[in-house]
């Protein structure tokens, strides 16, 4: 049998009761053409039973085509679901920046020959001191709030020039060595003698004066955490970048044997440097990046199922959620709070503060923005909680747009390329399982009709009613209010002073899943004016489903579902009060 136990069981029985009747009271012997047959079926009154419907499953009654926003999951659930429209990522970005040269200054060494008192005729030669210093800097980006490390683009070339009194002795310089700024770190070296590095020391071996030093390095990054400063600093002030360094050269060597020093003077060494602008390329340390993500992205509600937009609905769900993945491929976290708005017909209808939530770097931040966390995996989501969130569908809206307030997370440690367009993309889905919170309610309408040729011949005595009776099984968490109005063979309510349909009994809710309620139900339809039986074509019925009922508790926390939970009505019983009048002339 159909959900529809009022059209199938109950009220067309009161016809098949008048045809029983009829027929109980009709001879094939008579003429009805010669004779009165105005008949009146009844007196003490007439019941009539119709047993019991078949189960009437929720998803008989809360029929989907489709296309909906409220889809049925493969577990009968019911769940409202909306995917937000495209949104552009946000592209947050720092440009590279530049360090550029103040100053270089070449300052010259004295070379000492002293005469070695252990070995007569052999002679150390020996020099070491400052021989380079310079100082470079650069404004620094608002967006840099401070550096531990950064990695630069730049080529350091050093030339260096030995006395000539060196190069007329012939002599070979052991070992040469150039020391560094502790925070410059330098990548390949290429020189004109053999070179290894011992940390910011660079050492060349067997040298020849004759063809000085040349050396050129690749200069890939500088250190502001570095604690040896005794050849510079590198560091922040005012919103510069500022570097200074200087360069120690030595040299050690022992001549000796045939060659005769006798009257030699030492000379000097000298040096050149060339230090191109420094173009800072990636840092590691702390960023502000602007990220322009003031929209998250809305979500046009379409396909409202009927049981959802009757004026009186009020959908206040147990605990909605919006789902929002953030793909954020910059190293640098962040939060993201903002406002979710609903709108109806051009006008908001209700708007909801959502607070600042930790979105990750260098990945995809799942989020779950939910009225209470209730079964939601915290190690899965960043759980946010916003009590409210049910009041942007409450009244099912035609938009819910995410308004947002991004930021970058200043106080984190992160690495930045700088010159590099990231990408922040967003992207959210409102789901809401149709589970009841105390103020829901969901309204049901139906119109039977098609009566009027069965019924035009009869009328109600004085006095007289017709009713149904039945126990309702009811296993839906909602408790059910019914409305019948009569209408007419147009379509048109019918007039209380007409005829009056009567049921003021509400059906009891199911108390806990998997458990029934059972409430005796009556339905009374009375005429109140002569002949407005014969006009009745049928009833409208308004079926309003609530989470609470005056002096019940209220039930909460259920998902309908279109399998486990139904209705039955049992013991239905249709019963004649008094008289009805059937004209047949």
């Amino acid at each position: 049998m159909d959900y529809r136990f009022f059209k199938k069981s109950c009220l067309p029985c009161l016809v098949l009761a008048w045809a029983f009747a009829l027929s109980g009271c009709t001879d094939g012997d008579y003429d009805f053409n010669d004779v009165d047959v105005t008949v009146g079926l009844g007196g003490d009154g007439l019941t009539l039973p119709v047993n019991s419907t078949d189960t009437i499953k929720l998803a008989d009654v809360l029929e989907l085509e489709g296309d909906e926003c409220v889809v049925v999951r493969p577990n009968g659930d019911y769940v409202f679901e909306q995917r937000g429209n495209d949104v552009e990522p946000a592209h947050p970005e720092i440009g590279v920046f530049t360090v550029s040269q103040r100053e270089v200054l070449s300052t010259d060494i004295d070379v000492d020959i002293v005469p070695v008192q252990a070995n007569i005729g052999e002679f150390r030669i020996t020099a070491g001191g400052q021989i380079l210093s310079f100082t470079y800097d650069g404004e620094k980006p608002d967006e840099v709030i401070s550096l531990d490390n950064v990695g630069v683009s730049s080529a350091l070339s050093l030339d260096v020039v030995f006395p000539d009194v060196l190069s007329a002795l012939g002599a070979v310089i052991d070992e040469v060595a150039l020391e560094l700024p502790s925070f410059m770190v330098l990548g390949d070296v290429s020189a004109n003698f053999n070179c290894r590095k011992e940390g910011s020391r660079l050492i060349f071996t067997d040298v020849l004066p004759a063809d000085g030093l040349h050396l050129r390095a690749d200069v890939n990054s500088f250190d502001f955490n570095v604690t040896d400063t005794s050849l510079g600093s590198i560091s922040i002030s005012d919103g510069k970048i500022l570097l200074d360094g200087r360069i120690n050269a030595s040299i050690d060597a022992t001549v000796g044997g045939s060659v005769d020093l006798s009257g030699v003077t030492g000379g000097k060494i000298s040096a050149s440097l060339r230090l191109d602008d420094i173009n800072i390329t990636s840092a590691t340390g702390r960023f502000n990046p602007t990220i322009n993500l003031d929209n998250l992205g809305s979500v046009n509600v379409t396909g409202v199922p009927e049981f959802l937009t009757d004026g009186n609905v009020v959908v206040d769900l147990y605990n909605p959620q919006i789902y929002l993945d953030i793909d954020n491929d910059m190293n640098v976290a962040g939060y993201i709070g903002g406002t979710i708005t609903a709108t109806k017909n051009g006008a908001v209808t209700a708007s909801v503060a959502v607070p600042e939530f930790h979105v990750n770097g260098g990945g995809v931040t799942n989020v779950c923005i939910c009225r209470r966390d209730e079964g939601i995996s915290h190690s899965e989501y960043e759980v946010v909680v916003v009590p409210e969130l049910s009041d942007i569908i409450r009244t099912i809206p035609d938009n819910i747009s995410f308004a947002a307030n991004a930021r970058a997370d200043e106080e984190q440690t992160s690495t930045f390329e700088f010159g590099r367009s990231y990408n922040v993309k967003p992207n959210y889905s409102v789901v809401a399982p149709i589970t009841f919170a105390e103020d829901a309610r969901i309204v049901y309408t139906d119109t039977l009709d098609g009566w009027n040729d069965d019924i035009n011949d009869f009328e109600l005595a004085d006095n007289s009613s017709i009713e149904a009776t039945a126990v309702i099984e009811n296993r839906v968490p909602a408790y059910l209010s019914l409305q019948v109005d009569a209408i007419d063979a147009d379509g048109n309510i019918m007039s209380a002073d007409d005829i009056v349909v009567e049921s003021d009994v509400t059906v009891l809710a199911s108390p806990a899943e998997g458990q029934s309620a059972e409430t005796p139900l009556t339905l009374r339809i009375q005429q109140n004016r002569q002949g407005a039986l014969s006009r009745l074509d049928g009833l409208v019925l308004r079926i309003e489903g609530s989470a609470a009922a005056d002096g019940q508790s209220a039930v909460v926390g259920q998902t309908l579902n279109a399998q486990k939970h139904f209705i039955i009505a049992r013991d239905i019983k249709v019963s004649l009060v008094g008289k009805i009048i059937g004209d047949f002339n």
